[in-house]
Protein backbone atom coordinates (compact mmCIF):
# COMPACT_ATOMS: atom_id res chain seq x y z
CA UNK A 1 0.00 0.00 0.00
CA UNK A 2 1.53 3.33 -1.05
CA UNK A 3 1.33 6.51 1.03
CA UNK A 4 -1.22 7.99 -1.39
CA UNK A 5 -3.49 4.96 -1.06
CA UNK A 6 -2.99 4.95 2.70
CA UNK A 7 -4.30 8.52 2.86
CA UNK A 8 -7.45 7.51 0.98
CA UNK A 9 -8.01 4.59 3.37
CA UNK A 10 -8.21 6.74 6.53
CA UNK A 11 -11.61 8.41 6.04
CA UNK A 12 -13.51 5.21 5.06
CA UNK A 13 -11.84 3.30 7.90
CA UNK A 14 -12.82 5.89 10.53
CA UNK A 15 -16.33 6.22 9.13
CA UNK A 16 -16.75 2.43 9.14
CA UNK A 17 -15.50 2.20 12.71
CA UNK A 18 -17.80 4.92 14.07
CA UNK A 19 -20.87 3.81 12.11
CA UNK A 20 -20.36 0.22 13.23
CA UNK A 21 -20.17 1.21 16.90
CA UNK A 22 -23.39 3.22 16.60
CA UNK A 23 -25.21 0.49 14.68
CA UNK A 24 -24.25 -2.18 17.20
CA UNK A 25 -25.36 0.02 20.11
CA UNK A 26 -28.76 0.57 18.51
CA UNK A 27 -29.08 -3.11 17.59
CA UNK A 28 -28.23 -4.23 21.13
CA UNK A 29 -30.89 -1.94 22.56
CA UNK A 30 -33.60 -3.21 20.20
CA UNK A 31 -32.69 -6.83 19.41
CA UNK A 32 -35.80 -9.04 19.21
CA UNK A 33 -35.93 -12.36 21.02
CA UNK A 34 -35.61 -14.14 17.68
CA UNK A 35 -32.02 -12.84 17.44
CA UNK A 36 -30.85 -14.20 20.80
CA UNK A 37 -28.81 -17.42 20.87
CA UNK A 38 -27.09 -19.62 23.43
CA UNK A 39 -23.37 -19.40 22.72
CA UNK A 40 -20.56 -21.90 23.28
CA UNK A 41 -20.34 -20.88 26.96
CA UNK A 42 -24.10 -21.35 27.47
CA UNK A 43 -24.77 -17.62 27.69
CA UNK A 44 -27.65 -15.84 25.98
CA UNK A 45 -26.11 -13.51 23.40
CA UNK A 46 -27.83 -11.30 20.77
CA UNK A 47 -26.82 -12.00 17.17
CA UNK A 48 -26.51 -8.39 15.98
CA UNK A 49 -22.92 -7.67 15.00
CA UNK A 50 -23.86 -8.10 11.35
CA UNK A 51 -25.58 -4.72 11.56
CA UNK A 52 -22.23 -3.20 12.49
CA UNK A 53 -20.58 -4.87 9.49
CA UNK A 54 -23.30 -3.65 7.11
CA UNK A 55 -23.54 -0.04 8.27
CA UNK A 56 -19.78 0.27 8.69
CA UNK A 57 -19.33 -0.85 5.09
CA UNK A 58 -21.94 1.62 3.83
CA UNK A 59 -20.50 4.48 5.88
CA UNK A 60 -17.04 3.74 4.54
CA UNK A 61 -18.27 3.99 0.95
CA UNK A 62 -20.02 7.31 1.63
CA UNK A 63 -16.86 8.67 3.25
CA UNK A 64 -14.86 7.72 0.16
CA UNK A 65 -17.37 9.40 -2.15
CA UNK A 66 -17.30 12.55 0.00
CA UNK A 67 -13.49 12.56 0.02
CA UNK A 68 -13.43 12.36 -3.76
CA UNK A 69 -15.93 15.22 -4.07
CA UNK A 70 -13.91 17.65 -1.95
CA UNK A 71 -10.43 16.89 -3.23
CA UNK A 72 -8.72 16.94 -6.57
CA UNK A 73 -8.24 13.66 -8.37
CA UNK A 74 -10.02 10.37 -7.97
CA UNK A 75 -8.47 7.41 -6.17
CA UNK A 76 -8.64 3.84 -7.26
CA UNK A 77 -11.26 1.77 -5.50
CA UNK A 78 -14.54 2.87 -7.05
CA UNK A 79 -15.24 -0.50 -8.62
CA UNK A 80 -14.05 -2.37 -5.54
CA UNK A 81 -16.23 -0.21 -3.28
CA UNK A 82 -19.29 -0.93 -5.41
CA UNK A 83 -18.61 -4.65 -5.40
CA UNK A 84 -18.04 -4.67 -1.64
CA UNK A 85 -21.35 -2.93 -0.91
CA UNK A 86 -23.31 -5.26 -3.20
CA UNK A 87 -21.65 -8.38 -1.79
CA UNK A 88 -22.02 -7.29 1.85
CA UNK A 89 -25.66 -6.25 1.38
CA UNK A 90 -26.68 -9.51 -0.31
CA UNK A 91 -24.94 -11.72 2.24
CA UNK A 92 -26.19 -9.65 5.18
CA UNK A 93 -29.81 -9.90 4.00
CA UNK A 94 -29.59 -13.66 3.48
CA UNK A 95 -27.76 -14.14 6.78
CA UNK A 96 -30.31 -12.09 8.70
CA UNK A 97 -33.10 -14.19 7.18
CA UNK A 98 -31.34 -17.31 8.46
CA UNK A 99 -30.54 -15.79 11.87
CA UNK A 100 -34.18 -14.88 12.45
CA UNK A 101 -35.34 -18.39 11.60
CA UNK A 102 -33.15 -19.91 14.31
CA UNK A 103 -31.86 -23.47 14.27
CA UNK A 104 -33.09 -25.67 11.44
CA UNK A 105 -32.94 -29.43 10.95
CA UNK A 106 -31.22 -29.13 7.57
CA UNK A 107 -27.43 -29.02 7.94
CA UNK A 108 -24.72 -28.67 5.32
CA UNK A 109 -25.01 -28.22 1.58
CA UNK A 110 -26.51 -31.67 1.07
CA UNK A 111 -29.13 -31.12 3.77
CA UNK A 112 -30.31 -27.84 2.27
CA UNK A 113 -30.45 -29.30 -1.23
CA UNK A 114 -32.51 -32.20 0.10
CA UNK A 115 -34.89 -29.78 1.80
CA UNK A 116 -35.26 -27.85 -1.44
CA UNK A 117 -36.16 -31.10 -3.21
CA UNK A 118 -38.91 -31.52 -0.65
CA UNK A 119 -40.23 -28.02 -1.31
CA UNK A 120 -38.84 -26.40 1.86
CA UNK A 121 -37.07 -23.04 1.74
CA UNK A 122 -34.37 -23.09 4.42
CA UNK A 123 -32.22 -20.22 5.60
CA UNK A 124 -29.19 -22.10 4.36
CA UNK A 125 -30.68 -22.39 0.90
CA UNK A 126 -31.33 -18.63 0.84
CA UNK A 127 -27.67 -18.07 1.73
CA UNK A 128 -26.54 -20.39 -1.06
CA UNK A 129 -28.64 -18.41 -3.56
CA UNK A 130 -27.37 -15.10 -2.20
CA UNK A 131 -23.80 -16.37 -2.38
CA UNK A 132 -24.33 -17.27 -6.01
CA UNK A 133 -25.74 -13.84 -6.81
CA UNK A 134 -22.94 -12.09 -4.93
CA UNK A 135 -20.35 -14.19 -6.72
CA UNK A 136 -21.93 -13.49 -10.10
CA UNK A 137 -21.92 -9.73 -9.52
CA UNK A 138 -18.35 -9.82 -8.16
CA UNK A 139 -17.20 -11.68 -11.27
CA UNK A 140 -18.40 -9.02 -13.73
CA UNK A 141 -15.10 -7.02 -13.87
CA UNK A 142 -12.93 -10.18 -14.09
CA UNK A 143 -11.04 -10.85 -17.31
CA UNK A 144 -11.76 -14.14 -19.01
CA UNK A 145 -14.17 -16.96 -18.26
CA UNK A 146 -11.71 -18.81 -16.04
CA UNK A 147 -11.16 -15.80 -13.78
CA UNK A 148 -14.91 -15.13 -13.60
CA UNK A 149 -15.58 -18.70 -12.47
CA UNK A 150 -12.86 -18.43 -9.82
CA UNK A 151 -14.28 -15.14 -8.51
CA UNK A 152 -17.77 -16.66 -8.40
CA UNK A 153 -16.56 -19.69 -6.45
CA UNK A 154 -14.26 -17.85 -4.06
CA UNK A 155 -16.93 -15.37 -2.95
CA UNK A 156 -19.53 -18.04 -2.22
CA UNK A 157 -17.21 -20.66 -0.76
CA UNK A 158 -15.34 -18.24 1.51
CA UNK A 159 -18.62 -16.76 2.77
CA UNK A 160 -19.74 -20.21 3.84
CA UNK A 161 -16.34 -21.04 5.35
CA UNK A 162 -16.51 -18.01 7.65
CA UNK A 163 -20.01 -19.00 8.67
CA UNK A 164 -18.58 -22.36 9.75
CA UNK A 165 -15.81 -20.61 11.71
CA UNK A 166 -18.25 -18.46 13.70
CA UNK A 167 -18.65 -20.96 16.52
CA UNK A 168 -16.69 -19.23 19.29
CA UNK A 169 -16.19 -15.60 20.38
CA UNK A 170 -13.74 -13.78 18.12
CA UNK A 171 -12.79 -16.84 16.05
CA UNK A 172 -14.11 -15.70 12.66
CA UNK A 173 -12.79 -12.16 13.21
CA UNK A 174 -9.26 -13.38 14.02
CA UNK A 175 -9.20 -15.37 10.78
CA UNK A 176 -10.61 -12.35 8.93
CA UNK A 177 -7.75 -10.12 10.10
CA UNK A 178 -5.30 -12.86 9.14
CA UNK A 179 -6.51 -12.36 5.57
CA UNK A 180 -7.32 -8.64 5.51
CA UNK A 181 -3.96 -7.36 6.74
CA UNK A 182 -1.84 -8.87 3.92
CA UNK A 183 -4.59 -8.26 1.33
CA UNK A 184 -4.74 -4.56 2.18
CA UNK A 185 -0.97 -4.12 2.43
CA UNK A 186 0.17 -6.19 -0.54
CA UNK A 187 -2.99 -6.53 -2.63
CA UNK A 188 -4.42 -4.16 -5.24
CA UNK A 189 -4.80 -0.53 -4.16
CA UNK A 190 -8.46 -0.64 -5.15
CA UNK A 191 -9.16 -3.43 -2.70
CA UNK A 192 -7.47 -1.57 0.17
CA UNK A 193 -9.55 1.56 -0.48
CA UNK A 194 -12.77 -0.32 -1.20
CA UNK A 195 -12.65 -2.43 1.95
CA UNK A 196 -11.40 0.18 4.43
CA UNK A 197 -14.91 0.71 5.79
CA UNK A 198 -15.35 -3.05 6.29
CA UNK A 199 -12.07 -3.30 8.18
CA UNK A 200 -13.02 -0.31 10.34
CA UNK A 201 -16.28 -2.09 11.16
CA UNK A 202 -14.44 -5.29 12.07
CA UNK A 203 -12.14 -3.44 14.46
CA UNK A 204 -15.22 -1.89 16.10
CA UNK A 205 -17.05 -5.19 16.67
CA UNK A 206 -14.06 -7.31 17.73
CA UNK A 207 -14.08 -6.31 21.40
CA UNK A 208 -17.85 -6.85 21.66
CA UNK A 209 -17.52 -10.31 20.12
CA UNK A 210 -14.62 -11.34 22.36
CA UNK A 211 -16.45 -10.11 25.50
CA UNK A 212 -19.53 -12.10 24.42
CA UNK A 213 -21.64 -8.96 24.37
CA UNK A 214 -22.97 -9.96 20.93
CA UNK A 215 -22.33 -12.44 18.14
CA UNK A 216 -21.65 -12.07 14.41
CA UNK A 217 -24.20 -14.65 13.35
CA UNK A 218 -24.78 -15.46 9.70
CA UNK A 219 -25.54 -11.80 8.95
CA UNK A 220 -22.02 -10.89 10.08
CA UNK A 221 -19.86 -13.90 9.23
CA UNK A 222 -21.13 -14.43 5.68
CA UNK A 223 -20.48 -10.85 4.47
CA UNK A 224 -17.00 -10.87 6.01
CA UNK A 225 -16.14 -14.16 4.33
CA UNK A 226 -17.52 -12.98 1.00
CA UNK A 227 -15.31 -9.88 1.06
CA UNK A 228 -12.28 -12.01 1.93
CA UNK A 229 -13.13 -14.20 -1.06
CA UNK A 230 -13.42 -11.08 -3.21
CA UNK A 231 -9.98 -9.97 -2.08
CA UNK A 232 -8.40 -13.34 -2.83
CA UNK A 233 -10.05 -13.45 -6.25
CA UNK A 234 -8.63 -10.09 -7.34
CA UNK A 235 -5.31 -10.18 -5.47
CA UNK A 236 -3.96 -13.59 -6.39
CA UNK A 237 -2.66 -14.57 -9.78
CA UNK A 238 -2.67 -17.99 -11.34
CA UNK A 239 -2.08 -20.68 -10.22
CA UNK A 240 -2.67 -19.35 -6.69
CA UNK A 241 -6.29 -18.37 -7.40
CA UNK A 242 -7.06 -21.91 -8.46
CA UNK A 243 -5.22 -23.25 -5.42
CA UNK A 244 -7.33 -20.99 -3.17
CA UNK A 245 -10.52 -22.32 -4.79
CA UNK A 246 -9.40 -25.91 -4.24
CA UNK A 247 -8.31 -25.40 -0.62
CA UNK A 248 -11.37 -23.41 0.44
CA UNK A 249 -13.65 -25.76 -1.46
CA UNK A 250 -12.01 -28.74 0.26
CA UNK A 251 -12.49 -27.14 3.68
CA UNK A 252 -16.19 -26.68 2.91
CA UNK A 253 -16.49 -30.34 1.92
CA UNK A 254 -14.53 -31.56 4.95
CA UNK A 255 -16.80 -29.53 7.24
CA UNK A 256 -19.67 -31.85 6.32
CA UNK A 257 -17.92 -34.63 8.27
CA UNK A 258 -15.38 -32.92 10.56
CA UNK A 259 -16.03 -30.33 13.28
CA UNK A 260 -13.63 -27.39 13.06
CA UNK A 261 -14.26 -26.68 16.74
CA UNK A 262 -13.17 -30.19 17.68
CA UNK A 263 -9.99 -29.85 15.62
CA UNK A 264 -9.20 -26.50 17.23
CA UNK A 265 -9.88 -27.76 20.76
CA UNK A 266 -7.65 -30.82 20.29
CA UNK A 267 -4.73 -28.90 18.75
CA UNK A 268 -2.83 -27.03 21.51
CA UNK A 269 -1.50 -24.08 19.48
CA UNK A 270 -4.83 -23.56 17.69
CA UNK A 271 -6.67 -23.71 21.01
CA UNK A 272 -4.28 -21.14 22.50
CA UNK A 273 -4.78 -18.72 19.59
CA UNK A 274 -8.54 -19.28 19.65
CA UNK A 275 -8.70 -18.22 23.29
CA UNK A 276 -6.66 -15.01 22.97
CA UNK A 277 -8.78 -12.11 24.20
CA UNK A 278 -11.69 -14.31 25.30
CA UNK A 279 -13.14 -14.39 28.79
Amino acid sequence: MTDDVGAWVVAPFVAGFVASLLAVRVALASAPRSLVRINVNQREVPVVLGFGVLFGSIAGSFALVFSISVTEGAPVGRVATTLVIVVVSLMFAAGLFDDRRGDERARGFRGHMTSMGGGALTGGLVKIIAGGLAGAVAAIPADGLGHKIEVFLLVGLTANLFNLLDRAPGRALKVAFLFFVPLMVFGPAGFAVGTAGVVGALVAVTAVDLREGAMLGDAGANPIGAVVGLGLAYSLGEPFRLLAVLVIGALNVVSEKVSFSRVIDTTPWLRAVDRIGRK
